[in-house]
């Protein structure tokens, strides 16, 4: 049994030191700098960098400017709500502000500056203000 309970908690020990870092890397102010679908990439000039941006905080909260601007539609848009870390740390789901869940996205590539997202065969790709 103490064979056992060493690797369980060496595994969740593991666990936590991860989702911490990964909280670390994603609170901030990111911006899209680029769009991609299969082949087709829209890259923003920079002016328009500073208008399509996404904070998140460590407390799991987050307000999107414009996120689904280039996406879906030309209106502005000012979202707030609450974000998780989902299936192991593989993706990001964003909820409303009455927690339902709205968007789903595979995260690639968290750094403390950058990160690509995955939604709908859609690439963000985002830079975190410095």
């Amino acid at each position: 049994m103490k064979k056992l309970l060493v690797p369980i908690c060496i595994l969740i020990l593991a666990g936590c030191s991860k989702g911490k870092q990964y909280t670390q890397d994603l609170t901030g102010t990111w911006y899209v700098y680029q769009v991609s679908l299969n082949t087709i990439v829209q890259n923003f000039p920079a002016d328009s960098i500073m208008n399509d941006s996404v904070t998140f905080t460590a407390d799991g909260r987050y307000t999107a400017i414009n996120l689904h601007k280039t996406i879906y539609s030309t209106d502005t848009a000012r979202v707030s709500g609450k974000w998780q870390f989902q299936d192991s740390y593989g993706q990001l789901v964003l909820s409303d502000s009455a927690n339902v869940p709205q968007y789903t996205f595979t995260i690639f590539n968290l750094t403390g500056s950058s990160v690509e997202l995955l939604r709908n065969g859609y690439d963000h790709y985002l830079r975190k203000h410095q």
